[in-house]
């Protein structure tokens, strides 16, 4: 036993620098990919909390607890305090909803779908109800002109599905990372810069009967994909 002890030798410093050395090698490599991989995470929850808000506010309508919601949706870009996407959720009863149809408010589709908060029974950002609700995502930027202040709105049956005019003719709101987290593809319509980093666009897409799902950006199929 003794002479096992003896024969028994430590690793050599040259040795130790040399696993050091490999060990930070492996660091530096795998470190921006694990920073990516988290910041494409960020940008994946917020997407998912943007949903929610869109899916469970149609949900509502669908149980009848609600007879016309919106969507509503304000973007802010500013160098001081960076990007924030605010997504609320609000709603009007049957009752409201039928004197507004009787005093001829809903005649015009772009009024209807009212950005003023007053002109909803329960409004995401000041009602304590769960059927409403709101968000801020600081991780998401939009196609959306900063400042923007842009509504979809929604019945059970499609009737009065309307939005406001700078959503007019579209069913989709486009979201990527912000502070260049994201590649971003070359769209034909706006031809935005690629962006660079792990690839994450996605968009929210809606019919007028609600139908709300999301799709990511696949860069090898060239083209959107279901979530």
């Amino acid at each position: 036993m003794h002479q096992l002890v003896e024969n028994n030798k430590g690793f050599t410093t040259l040795e130790v620098i040399v696993v050091l050395c490999i060990v930070g090698i492996l660091s530096a490599i795998s470190f921006p990919r694990i920073l990516d991989w988290n910041k494409a995470r960020a940008v994946q929850s917020d997407v998912l909390k943007a949903f929610n808000v869109f899916d469970n506010i149609n949900s509502q309508v669908q149980r009848g607890l609600y007879a016309f919601v919106q969507v509503y949706i304000i973007y802010e870009d500013s160098e001081d305090t960076g990007t924030a996407l605010t997504i609320t959720s609000r709603g009007i009863t049957a009752d409201t909803l039928g004197d507004r149809i009787t005093s001829g408010a809903f005649r015009n589709a772009s009024e209807r779908c009212s950005r003023d908060a007053a002109d909803w029974d329960h409004d995401g950002t000041i009602s304590d109800r769960p059927e409403v609700s709101s968000v801020v995502l600081n991780n998401l930027q939009t196609t959306l002109a900063d400042e923007d202040e842009v509504g979809v709105c929604f019945s059970k049956d499609g009737r009065w599905y309307s939005t406001t005019d700078e959503l007019d003719g579209e069913n989709s709101l486009e979201l990527f990372g912000t502070g260049g987290i994201c590649d971003r593809h070359l769209s034909p319509r706006d031809e935005m810069d690629i962006r660079r980093g792990p690839q994450c666009d996605y968009r929210i897409i809606w019919s007028r009967f609600g139908n709300i799902k999301v799709e990511k950006w696949a860069e090898v199929k060239g083209d959107w994909v279901t979530q």
